[in-house]
């Protein structure tokens, strides 16, 4: 169907508010390590630059070579994976609004399937959604197209470009989208810091709560 439309949603900062649970992972392993703890505000806004991002403010050495201890913190990460997560303010409101609709949904994330699934089904999604890419499926994740062309094709229905739309709160997402040539929305109330301005990513729509994608779309 020509006019059929389908939102695409980043997973973390977007839909699920994951950074207690990075965070508290981040915590046992500096404990392990005798380091210094650092402060959630600090660690929350480098949630979306991935493990790296966050080791960037917990550690002096350089992240790139501690390959030990990045599958350490993804080991701990897995096994309290969940625990302190929870869905963003009006995600099942706004979700229950687009299937009344009969607007499709899809997650395309970064994040591995190994931590994703697992998230989506706890939250009773993974059901629910049309298509979902995760970053070990594709050779080039965002801010690359790639998943985004991936998701598409992965999804049971078509759509014109104008009826595809990507919500996410990191410049990478609106950059993928942009990319894509899809249609792109930011949201402000992810993960980023505070010198970081949405206006700057060129969305072609800002929004400060989710439940705005239904005025949107």
């Amino acid at each position: 169907m020509a006019d059929k439309k389908i939102v695409l949603f980043d997973l973390d900062g977007t839909l699920i508010d994951t950074a207690p649970d990075m965070y508290l992972a981040l915590s046992i392993l500096l404990d392990e390590e005798n380091e210094k703890m650092v402060s959630y505000d600090l660690v929350r806004t480098q949630v979306s630059n991935g493990v790296l991002g966050i080791f960037s403010v917990a550690f002096s050495d350089n992240p790139e070579i501690e390959g030990d201890r990045y599958e350490r913190y993804l080991d701990i990460y897995e096994s309290i994976l969940g625990q302190k997560s929870k869905l963003f303010d009006n995600v099942s409101q706004l979700l229950d609004s687009l299937d009344s609709r009969g607007i499709d949904f899809g997650v395309v994330t970064n994040k591995s399937s190994r931590f994703t699934i697992p998230l989506l089904s706890q939250f009773d999604l993974l059901g629910r959604i049309k298509t979902l890419v995760c970053g070990d499926e594709v050779k080039n994740r965002k801010p690359d197209p790639e998943p985004l062309f991936k998701a598409l094709d992965k999804s049971e229905n078509s759509y014109n470009s104008s009826n595809v739309y990507y919500v996410g709160d990191a410049k990478k997402d609106i950059s993928s989208a942009r990319a894509a040539d899809i249609r792109s929305i930011a949201c402000t109330y992810g993960y980023r810091d505070a010198n970081d301005d949405p206006k700057s990513w060129e969305s072609e729509f800002i929004i400060n709560n989710i439940m705005k994608v239904n005025e949107i779309v």
